[in-house]
Formats: C-alpha cells, sequence, structure tokens
C-alpha cells in the first residue's frame, strides 16, 4: 500500500477567527482598495490619449544651458572631493568612481547634458502620472527645480508616492491574507493556498510564508510549498529567533519530505528537535509533534523499529497534553498504524485505525480530508487480511472525500487510486487496475519529482499487471 501523503501532516485543520467576522473584515478592506483603484484607472483609451500619456511633457522653463550644467557637476565634484578628503577606506572607492564620472560629464559636456536633459524630461512625466495625488503646485516646484538640475525635489516627491503605494501594497496583503484564512476555515485548501501565496508576494512576513507553505503542500503542490517554506526558513535565519527558526525547518522538512528527499528532511527535523529540547522542551505539544514527522521520514527510509520508537514517544507526550479525544492524537495513531502495519501486524494496525476514526468523527467530521486519510489507510490494512470486498469499499469512500475536497489532481487523490488500482489487479480485474493506476501515474507526474519514489512504485505495479484480454 502506498502510504496516504497527509498522513504526517499536523494539524488537519488550522486555527482562525470566526468566519462572518473575516468575511466582513475582507469586504471593508476590498472596499477601500477598490475605491482609489477605479477612481485612478483611465477610462479613454485612444491612440491620443496613450500617447499623451506616455509622452513627456513639454518643459514650462528654458531647458538646462550647457553653462549651467558644467556649474553644477563642478560643484557637485567639490562637494565630493571634501567629502573624499574625510572618508573612511570603505567609502573612497565609490567616491572616486563618482568624482571620476563628473570629470567625464565636464569634459563631454555636450553629450552628458543631452542624456541629462531627456532624463530630466522623462522624470517630469513620471511625476505628472504618478502624482495624481500630489497638489499640483508642489509638481510644478519639482519640475521647475529638475529644470535648473535641482532634483532633491522630485526625489522627495517620488518617495511620498512610493511610500503611499507600499502602504496600498501592505493593504493588499492583509486582505489576501484574511481571503485565505476565509478559505481555511470552509476547508477550501486549493483556494486558501492561492491567496496566502498572494498575501506572501506582496508581504513576504512570517505569517504569510507559513500559511503559503501550508496550504500549498495542502492543495497538492509541493514545488511551490518548498518554495516558500524555503523562503520562510531564511527569514527565521535572519531574525535569529529560536522558536520560530524551530517551526520553519520542520515546515521546510515537511516539504522536502513530500518531494521524496527522505535525508534532507531527516537532518532538518532533527535540527528542529535541538532547538526544541532548548527552548520549549521535551513535553510541549510542538516536540510530540516534530518527534512525528522524523518517525515519519525515518519509516519512509525503511527503519521501523526507530519509527515505531519515535511515534510511541509522541503518542504519550500528546496523551498528556491534549488528552486522547483531540484530533492530533488520532494522527498519532494513524501514523502508529502505518509503522506497525509495515512490520506485519495487522491487527495491531487494524485497531489503531479504527480507534483514530472513532476520534475523527466526534471532531473533524466524516467529509474531512483528514477523515479520507485513515479511511484509505484503514483499507490498506484490510486489504493485507485478505478482506478484498471490504478494503474497496473504504478506497471508495476515501476516493469520494477527497474528490470532493482536495479535487483530482491531487498527489494524495493519486495516492488513494494507486491503492485501488493494485487491489483490482489483485482480483484478477487486470483491465480496472490498469484505468486507476495509469490516472494516478498521470497526476503523480503532473505534481511530483521525476525522481520521486511514487512515480517507480505505480510505474512497477502497472509493470505487473497480465496483460489485457483481447
Amino acid at each position: 500500500m502506498l502510504e496516504d501523503l497527509v498522513s504526517i501532516l499536523e494539524p488537519y485543520g488550522g486555527a482562525g477567527s470566526a468566519v462572518g467576522g473575516l468575511i466582513a473584515i475582507v469586504l471593508l478592506i476590498w472596499g477601500i482598495l477598490k475605491w482609489p483603484f477605479q477612481r485612478n484607472r483611465p477610462t479613454d483609451l485612444s491612440p491620443e490619449t496613450i500617447e499623451k500619456i506616455a509622452a513627456p511633457k513639454a518643459k514650462d522653463g528654458p531647458a538646462l544651458t550647457t553653462a549651467e550644467f558644467i556649474r553644477i557637476r563642478r560643484e557637485l565634484k567639490a562637494d565630493l572631493e571634501a567629502e573624499l578628503a574625510q572618508a573612511a577606506d570603505a567609502e573612497k572607492a565609490q567616491l572616486t568612481a563618482r568624482i571620476a564620472e563628473l570629470e567625464s560629464q565636464i569634459a563631454n559636456p555636450d553629450e552628458a547634458l543631452a542624456a541629462a536633459n531627456r532624463r530630466i524630461a522623462d522624470l517630469e512625466a513620471l511625476l505628472e502620472r504618478e502624482g495624481n495625488e500630489i497638489a499640483p503646485d508642489r509638481i510644478a516646484e519639482a519640475r521647475t527645480a529638475l529644470e535648473a538640475g535641482d532634483f532633491s525635489l522630485a526625489d522627495d516627491l517620488f518617495a511620498e508616492i512610493e511610500a503611499r503605494a507600499e502602504m496600498e501594497v501592505q493593504r493588499a496583503a492583509r486582505a489576501a491574507f484574511g481571503r485565505g484564512e476565509v478559505a481555511e476555515q470552509e476547508v477550501r485548501w486549493a483556494d486558501a493556498a492561492g491567496h496566502y501565496a498572494r498575501a506572501a508576494r506582496l508581504s513576504p512576513t512570517y505569517a504569510s510564508l507559513y500559511k503559503a507553505s501550508r496550504f500549498a503542500e495542502r492543495s497538492g503542490d509541493y514545488s511551490a510549498a518548498a518554495g516558500h517554506s524555503g523562503a520562510l526558513l531564511s527569514l527565521a535565519q535572519a531574525e535569529n529567533n529560536q522558536e520560530r527558526l524551530s517551526t520553519a525547518l520542520n515546515e521546510h522538512a515537511l516539504n522536502t519530505r513530500k518531494l521524496g528527499r527522505f535525508e534532507q528532511a531527516e537532518g532538518l527535523y532533527r535540527e528542529a528537535l535541538e532547538i526544541d529540547r532548548a527552548t520549549i522542551g521535551e513535553g510541549h505539544p510542538s516536540y510530540a509533534t516534530r518527534l512525528n514527522n522524523l518517525a515519519g521520514v525515518v519509516e519512509a527510509q525503511g527503519r521501523f523499529e526507530e519509527a515505531e520508537g519515535l511515534y510511541r514517544q509522541a503518542q504519550e507526550i500528546t496523551r498528556a497534553t491534549m488528552g486522547e479525544g483531540h484530533p492530533s492524537y488520532a494522527i498519532r495513531l494513524n501514523n502508529l498504524a502505518l509503522v506497525v502495519q509495515a512490520q506485519g501486524r495487522f491487527e495491531e494496525a487494524e485497531g489503531l485505525y479504527r480507534e483514530a476514526l472513532k476520534i475523527d468523527r466526534a471532531t473533524i467530521g466524516e467529509g474531512h480530508p483528514g477523515y479520507a486519510i485513515n479511511l484509505n489507510n484503514l483499507a490498506g490494512v484490510v486489504e493485507a487480511q485478505g478482506r478484498f470486498e471490504e478494503a474497496e469499499g473504504l478506497y471508495l469512500e476515501a476516493l469520494e472525500i477527497g474528490r470532493a475536497t482536495i479535487g483530482e489532481w491531487h498527489p494524495e487523490y493519486a495516492v488513494r487510486l494507486g491503492n485501488l488500482g493494485q487491489l483490482l489487479g489483485q482480483q484478477g480485474k487486470a483491465a480496472d487496475a490498469r484505468e486507476m493506476l495509469q490516472q494516478g501515474m498521470e497526476i503523480f507526474r503532473a505534481t511530483l519529482p521525476p525522481d520521486h519514489p511514487y512515480i517507480a512504485e505505480v510505474q512497477r505495479r502497472i509493470d505487473a499487471l497480465p496483460p489485457d484480454e483481447d
């Protein structure tokens, strides 16, 4: 049986604010954002208007003369030479280069002046286009200063425009993050992934990168998730916040494992655990999460006894801190069952899966993607005991939940297709089995790296099927 890919995720669902409140906040933010964008959007897109917008505005005053240009450059050169005389060694090279450039412009003033006038015209046109919230008299003052060779007022105005635009970007990022929280609460993981990714692109904060990573992974885009978690890890390392660093290491390890890079993921998990021991301690629920995830990647490398020990340690911590009725405890039971099953103790594994499903029914419900994970894994151990008809029903139920929640192009959906295909093959239904396995292979090839072990495993299963009868 292929291991269900989310079996080591923690937790099934994310915490968030009430949906109604979030929707109200998102609508308010969208209303605020929408107004200035509509107000400033040009409605006349005729060629004449486009040309007028793009063309530099004609100067009100005379162009900068050659004599004025040389005078300004000589004054600037004198200022830089005075600065150079007192500069630190690290600054001298840059100052010397700037002085050399000024000397070149003074020696060839006509060419340099023409370039300067073109730049001034460009800056005037840019001020006219982008400074619609700046008072006209300030724009005019900056243009007059530009024509006299003084760029300082224009620089001040551009800084002001930049600051205002940055505020709008931050507001847009907060709105996107809010929409992600709404989608998360409604278990629309693909939508949440898109919203959080947009928030992270606009404002790559720790919170936005973490959410973007988590929901890209949940929606099945493991490469995108690894990109977000890699950025999250770099940010945490720069902040030098140990608790955040541990979380970022764990998150990047999750995505690295999903891409089939087990040794790298194990190293990241162990690094996170070292930080946890020194900060939150070994009795903390988050420490149990790290142990659980380390156990999963150890198990994926075939070290079953070691993995079982780690799973049981995580289970005990979760029992003591969260209780036996918590969804996280169901995850512990499911994952322990996987490694128990891998060692051939099928009845024990089946009991653990059924106990996990009982907790899930009472907490996350039977329509949740996490419930489908345990159904898929229970089907595998039922199949291993030869109860094929019962296993087929469980696999089909897990597929239906997956179709309604994570969608038919998610790697986890492909996992279930592959497991059902293998079962059909064992029942002698080679044509149906091949169809299921090939459908799963198509999804894997579209979503996983070409060297991922799941692709090789499904190909092995396809090759093992007898040829279809004529």
